[in-house]
């Protein structure tokens, strides 16, 4: 049995390389009670292909190590996404999501997740760790089957039984970005959270308008987007209002702990 580390939040991002921990062929995952709402119907159109950087941060007393810091804040790493178009080779639509964690070390995770182009839902991932071990999930009809593999081990099969309308938690970036936001919007996303072995809606809602200012300088007017993870904890998105390109993410690093993600 093996847990991924999460990359970034994974969400992108609380779970973006969220692992598996199922006991062996045939487990079911827990399922926590889903259900479907407005927010399940995802349009797909709002997903640009493109590369984002996203420079991390925590507050601090410290001055700001880096230009790109806002003042009492603390430059710690960031995180690259590029999502492309593709065709697979059957010649079906999807998008290939790379999301790499980077700190002053270099690479710390990168994952590679595919999903359909017209749906958003789950076709494989990999999960590229570092220190050779890798873990790929492959979503087939009604169940994930997923490889453990690592230098100082041999590689380890593991399969759980899914629902084939669930959505990944490695795509939640791009999930929010293609749901109808506007104001007083709430929804729920039905989600499989491989780390935990979780079958959950994913309450969300649009808290407020909001006008924040990119590293770049650009004043953006974004949707204020609150995301409710396992474990009781709130996440907030700012999502470019005319564009649905995520512009600054507040997550949780730990229990006590805020990391901030700025575009």
């Amino acid at each position: 049995m093996s847990r991924l580390r999460p990359a970034g939040l994974v969400l992108a991002f609380a779970a973006l390389a969220g692992g598996c921990r199922t006991a062996g062929p045939g487990q079911r995952a827990t399922n926590t009670g889903i259900s479907w709402t407005s927010a399940s119907r995802v349009d797909v159109r709002w997903i640009a292909p493109g590369t984002d950087t996203m420079v991390m941060s925590r507050a601090a007393e410290a001055q700001p190590v880096a230009m790109r810091s806002t003042p009492g804040r603390v430059v710690i790493g960031s995180t690259i996404e590029t999502v492309a178009r593709v065709r697979d080779a059957a010649g079906h639509t999807v998008f290939d999501v790379t999301f790499e964690e980077r700190d002053d070390t270099g690479v710390v995770a990168r994952t590679i997740t595919r999903v359909d182009g017209n749906t958003l839902l789950p076709v494989r991932q990999r999960a590229e760790l570092g220190d050779g071990h890798v873990v790929t999930l492959h979503y087939l009809l009604n169940h994930v089957i997923g490889i453990d593999s690592a230098s100082d081990h041999s590689a380890s099969l593991f399969s759980t039984a899914v629902p084939d309308s669930i959505f990944s938690s490695g795509a939640i970036d791009l999930l929010l970005r293609a749901l109808p936001l506007g104001e007083r919007y709430r929804g729920s996303i039905p989600i499989y959270f491989p780390a935990d072995n979780l079958i959950q809606s994913l309450p969300v809602r649009v808290m407020s308008q909001d006008r924040i200012t990119t590293r770049s300088g650009r004043s953006v007017a974004c949707w204020l987007v609150a995301a409710d993870f396992p474990g009781g904890i709130t996440e907030h998105f700012w999502i470019e209002q005319a564009t649905h390109t995520i512009v600054r993410i507040l997550a949780h690093d730990s229990e006590t702990s805020l990391v901030r993600y700025d575009r």
